[in-house]
């Protein structure tokens, strides 16, 4: 009987109490009771943030309150207010959504690596469930602890207007990266009752997701917080943000079509008390949110950070699609938007990209360039950008499973996911063994900061004098340099644009 109790007083010191099949956790703000997952375990919906309701909206999000008893997280939290997506499935929504979810493959380990995943969805759509509902995935079965949290998505995140500013006496509007800098501080304190590492977190994310952990490189409120970086798709040299006044232009025009006619003071109140279905309601047609240079969160465009040398100094993996272009439906970027919001002619890119993969049909040329413009170009050139401070590691996926070759021009937006988190779009053998492959890489990285390990091609680094970049293919996995004339394009406009050089 004594053996027992000890070991009762040894879980109980760990945090870690089993009742029915169902693991109970402490964290700093109460406990939580989880699912049992083999060794293992998950943990959904836990609120890491005070709810961002009433007189929290439109306020950096703040730690949740203490709680007492055994809070039930067996089930998924509500994820944030959004429009439901064609042919997606409606999803419980609430303001009250600053909860994440936690995966750990073993209980009893402690030390393993943290990988925290930001979702994606053009910063408008999606939910912490992403990923998490894969259980304990091939990639975390080797060891590694996964974070999902939600943060605020559209206007409820991302929101600047003159009477915000007032109110805050500073820049204002990006409520998105409070909430993804407070649950990174949440993994600081809890995860190790988790079985994870605190020192050693990689975030990852895609799209928006990739364009989330730009900014968490870019800003200086999330230093410590993690000690690597993998973005997919994720964007960074053009596109990637706004400055304060417009984005505060941006707002006016929303309260407007709101309902809300002034500006100062009383425009607070009026609009903290607009119903979650009117604010909705005031922004249709495609998404159009992202950063905003605030002075607060981000003192720069965050490829003029990355060009600064004043991101995160950590290790960082960066990469895209060869279909990028199978976005632009829902963020509506087409011929004429490229040039009258970019400033891009196709009639004068063209000869480039014709000289360059031989004769293309408008549709096609529109293809390559949007996919190019917003992702290859940023993939490779966030890169060699970050590379002058910290290791960096490029890639470019290009695989698609045998029922799609000859159907697609190639993968789609975020087509790598499935490949590191599941489930396959085909479970055929090379499908299969690709999978394993990206896996191998992803855990090296967050391992031991090095993609590179037995058995696997060699990763070289990408660096200022080269694009070096991981192809991952049907015919093989290979390496060499993408850097050809097209994308020189792109590359020129940046520095015309920013009079600062990709390649010093």
């Amino acid at each position: 009987m004594k053996r027992v109790g000890k070991a009762v007083a040894v879980l109980a010191a760990l945090g870690l109490l089993c009742a029915n099949n169902s693991p109970v956790i402490k964290v700093d703000a109460g406990r939580v009771r989880g699912e049992a997952l083999g060794k293992g375990a998950t943990f959904r919906g836990i609120p890491f943030a005070a709810p961002p309701t009433g007189e929290m909206r439109w306020r950096d999000s703040v730690p949740v309150a203490h709680w007492t008893g055994v809070r039930d997280a067996r089930e998924f939290g509500p994820a944030c207010p959004q429009r439901r997506e064609d042919g997606q499935p409606a999803l419980d929504q609430s303001e009250d959504c600053l909860n994440l979810n936690v995966v750990t493959p073993d209980l009893n380990a402690r030390g393993m690596p943290v990988l925290v995943s930001i979702h994606g969805g053009a910063y408008a759509f999606g939910s912490n469930r992403y990923v998490t509902d894969q259980g304990v995935s091939p990639l975390l079965a080797k060891g590694v602890v996964l974070v999902a949290p939600n943060y605020r998505v559209g206007r409820f995140g991302f929101f600047a207007h003159p009477a915000l500013t007032a109110e805050a006496d500073r820049g204002t509007g990006n409520f998105w990266l409070s909430d993804q800098i407070l649950a990174l501080d949440w993994v600081r304190r809890n995860i190790e009752n988790f079985g994870g590492d605190p020192a050693n977190v990689t975030i990852l994310g895609c799209s928006a997701g990739g364009s989330s952990v730009n900014a968490l490189m870019a800003t200086s409120r999330a230093r410590g917080l993690f000690a690597k970086a993998s973005v997919h798709s994720g964007g960074g040299l053009f596109n990637a943000n706004r400055p304060l006044a417009q984005a505060q232009q941006q707002g006016v025009a929303f309260a407007r079509r709101a309902g809300v006619q002034s500006d100062g003071a009383t425009a607070l109140d009026e609009l903290r008390l607009l119903t979650l279905e009117a604010i909705l309601a005031a922004d249709p047609g495609p998404p159009d949110f992202g950063a905003i240079v605030d002075g607060h969160y981000l003192s720069a465009p965050l490829s003029e950070v990355f060009a600064s040398g004043e991101q995160a100094r950590v290790p960082l993996i960066v990469g895209s699609t060869s279909n990028e272009a199978s976005v632009f439906g829902l963020m509506g970027f087409d011929a004429a938007a490229l040039r009258s919001r970019f400033g891009i002619d196709l009639d004068v890119v063209g000869p480039t990209y014709r000289t360059q993969y031989g004769e293309l049909d408008d549709a096609e040329l529109l293809r390559r360039v949007q996919t190019d413009f917003l992702f290859t170009s940023a993939a490779l050139g966030m890169g060699a950008l970050h590379s002058r401070v910290a290791p960096a590691w490029a890639y470019h996926f290009d695989y698609l499973p045998p029922s799609l070759r000859g159907k697609l021009p190639g993968a789609a937006h975020c087509a790598d996911m499935p490949y590191l988190f599941g489930p396959l779009p085909e479970a055929d053998a090379e499908s299969i063994l690709l999978a394993q492959t990206e896996q191998d890489y992803l855990f090296n990285f967050i391992k031991k900061s090095d993609p590179n390990g037995p058995n696997l091609t060699g990763w070289p680094q990408t660096g200022p004098g080269n694009h070096l970049a991981l192809v991952l293919a049907s015919e093989a996995v290979s390496s060499r340099d993408l850097g050809n004339d097209a994308l020189l394009v792109w590359f020129a406009k940046w520095k015309s644009e920013t009079g600062r050089p990709i390649v010093p």
